[in-house]
């Protein structure tokens, strides 16, 4: 098996950027394979900040958070997060930290989840969000309109019966919620396989802006176990300064009402976290 080390330095299987953004002096790199907490425990606020991670406030890490030392994808351990049923909203359910990360106008974040094998996608309703995605200043979400200075994110959710999909806040969100785009594969949809874990990875560029106005050239691209699954151009994000500056854990059920809420409690588990300015 590989070690924790090895995968550090190895690179995502074929992942090439279609637009890159200018590079800085050094890339922006921030890592975590769930080793150093004690197995057992949960993976409180105040321990990510000791392996490097900061924000600002949090929801569910001392309650529904857990280093999980019988279920990893390599090296001793994993991060459970628990999706107790009945439950839906980040509030009760799940997981949430805006973990703080250098500013800069690309980011890519990459992941290995592992659903459990009778998880429930919900009730009448299926949504809900998974691991770590992208954000910026305020993180426009939650049903607000997006109005290029409000921030914007971009986060995994899953849809009917498993569907992966990406959803993310901009400018020009159709709806009172955010736009989504399925995941697919050589022209079929993809669906999270309960018990295996697979890798997903997001690059999100921020649009340039000319004397206040959101040029078009926002960018969303999506990889699913190495192979590229979404990419989403034209995005208008912001028309004020503001760039990627949180890797967003969001992981919980729902959906805006009971209805999502799961039918059974629930687990999903995350390894080899890896977010960077540079392809991974």
């Amino acid at each position: 098996m590989r070690t924790k080390a090895l995968l550090a330095l190895s690179s995502c299987v074929a992942i090439v950027a279609t637009t890159i953004a200018a590079p800085s002096a050094m890339a922006a790199a921030l890592n975590n394979y769930f080793e150093t907490p004690a197995a057992g425990s949960p993976y409180t606020l105040a321990k990510w900040a000791a392996d490097g991670w900061n924000a600002p406030w949090h929801q569910g890490l001392d309650t529904r958070t857990y280093i999980d030392s019988s279920v990893k994808r390599s090296g001793s351990k994993s991060l459970r997060v628990t999706y107790p049923a009945g439950q839906y909203g980040p509030g009760p359910s799940g997981a949430q930290a805006p973990f703080a990360i250098p500013r800069a106008q690309q980011y890519y974040v990459a992941q290995w989840v592992r659903f459990s094998s009778d998880f429930s996608w919900g009730n009448t309703n299926f949504a809900g969000k998974v691991g770590v995605g992208l954000g910026a200043g305020a993180s426009c979400s939650g049903g607000q309109a997006c109005d290029g200075y409000n921030g914007f994110t971009s986060r995994f959710i899953w849809r009917s019966g498993g569907k992966a999909a990406i959803y993310y806040y901009s400018m020009d969100h159709a709806s009172q919620y955010g736009d989504y785009r399925d995941l697919s594969l050589d022209g079929q949809p993809v669906y999270y396989p309960p018990g295996q874990w697979v890798e997903i990875v997001q690059r999100v560029k921020v649009n340039t802006v000319t004397n206040g106005n959101a040029n078009p050239d926002g960018e969303i691209q999506v990889w699913f176990n190495g192979r590229s699954a979404a990419l989403i151009t034209g995005l208008k994000f912001v028309r004020n300064g503001d760039l990627i500056d949180r890797a967003y854990l969001s992981s919980f059920a729902g959906g805006g009402d009971a209805s999502f809420a799961p039918t059974r409690t629930g687990y999903i588990w995350y390894d080899d976290l890896r977010v960077n300015t540079s392809p991974i």
